[in-house]
């Protein structure tokens, strides 16, 4: 009956795959939420309802203050972009002239226009698909704020089905789900030491670079690194930016310097290493799976693939572990 219930939930997860990234971004919010409620309700007795609404909170002022840090400096300095640029026209008369010359040519090439609107249409094909990734990191919080406030009445309804007449097919797809969220959240803690590892990397490097508010910039890098890959990349805008706003050309290039060194690190030793230790997979058979989970799923299987191995490792009763001897086989050896 187990392999029954394994063979419907992947038929279950391939059918709703759409959904993947809601699901999972939700399953990390709520591993998290309810790492911090535990903690808080261990340490300070307080009542589940105002340990989650202090969770929840303290989360978004902490997200507020960070986009409240870097955006107004942001918009400042593009305001004085076009000062900037009638500086420069005045200082140099002919430069006008050429980028007059350089528009009209550029507007009379066929070929130019012709790419000109597939990069436009591409660019905005980016920005909704940016936008729709927003919206289910939104409903992705909003759903694990949901869960971890009536965790106990959720508890209620699933136990409901160990009682149901189908309970047989039931029972071991709840252990099953709880078998890989388990193995799931063990990966998001080590991705998480992979996070903190590569912040720290970074605001060192930032701050050799001499960029300017490091701890925000800090902070934006520690949370976009939870997403796989996407992360480094977006992470990049606000990064060149400031860099350009601050230190030119010369900065900027030192910055993506900087970020490709950093994300080869972590991509060819440090997550492969990690992960490895967490799930006890050989370094060489964690890599592989990096490499296939990532065509595979996408920018996901970097998080989904060495924990879905594992978990088709601990189902199929594959024991990883060394078993320990202990001293009364020793002297029976």
């Amino acid at each position: 009956m187990t392999y029954i219930a394994l063979v419907l939930l992947i038929i279950i997860a391939w059918e709703a795959h759409a959904f993947l990234s809601l699901a999972l971004f939700t399953v990390i919010f709520i591993y998290l939420g309810d790492a911090a409620i535990t903690g808080i309700e261990h340490h300070f007795h307080v009542h589940h309802l105002w340990s989650t609404l202090l969770v929840y909170v303290l989360f978004l002022a902490i997200l507020v203050a960070a986009f409240g840090q870097i955006i107004p400096p942001l918009v400042s300095e593009a305001s004085n972009l076009p000062n900037a640029l009638d500086k420069l026209i005045n200082t140099y008369p002919q430069l006008e002239t050429e980028l007059t010359r350089l528009i009209k040519n550029l507007s009379q090439n066929a070929s130019v226009i012709s790419n000109g609107k597939t990069i436009l249409t591409s660019g905005m094909g980016q920005l909704s698909r940016f936008s729709s990734g927003v919206e289910t990191i939104l409903l992705a919080f909003f759903f694990s704020f949901i869960f971890n406030l009536t965790k106990n009445q959720l508890k209620t309804f699933v136990h409901a089905f160990t009682k149901s007449r189908f309970a047989g097919l039931f029972v071991p797809m709840g252990q099953l789900i709880l078998k890989f969220v388990r193995i799931f959240g063990t990966v998001i803690e080590t991705q998480l030491i992979i996070c903190t590892i590569n912040t720290i990397l970074m605001v060192l490097g930032l701050w050799i670079i001499g960029m300017p508010s490091l701890l925000i910039l800090g902070i934006m890098v520690f949370f976009l690194g939870l997403i796989p890959v996407a992360g480094v990349l977006i992470s990049l805008i606000p990064l060149t930016v400031v860099a350009f706003l601050t230190g030119g050309l010369i900065r900027v290039v030192a910055v993506l310097v900087l970020v490709i060194l950093i994300h080869m690190f972590e991509s060819y030793f440090l997550h492969p290493r990690l992960m490895a230790n967490a799930t006890n997979l050989p370094i060489f058979v964690t890599f592989i799976t990096l490499i296939v989970s990532e065509r595979i799923f996408g920018a996901w299987g970097l998080i989904v693939g060495v924990p879905l191995v594992a978990f088709f490792l601990e189902v199929f009763d594959v024991q990883l572990k060394p078993h320990r001897i202990t001293s009364e086989q020793a002297s029976e050896k």
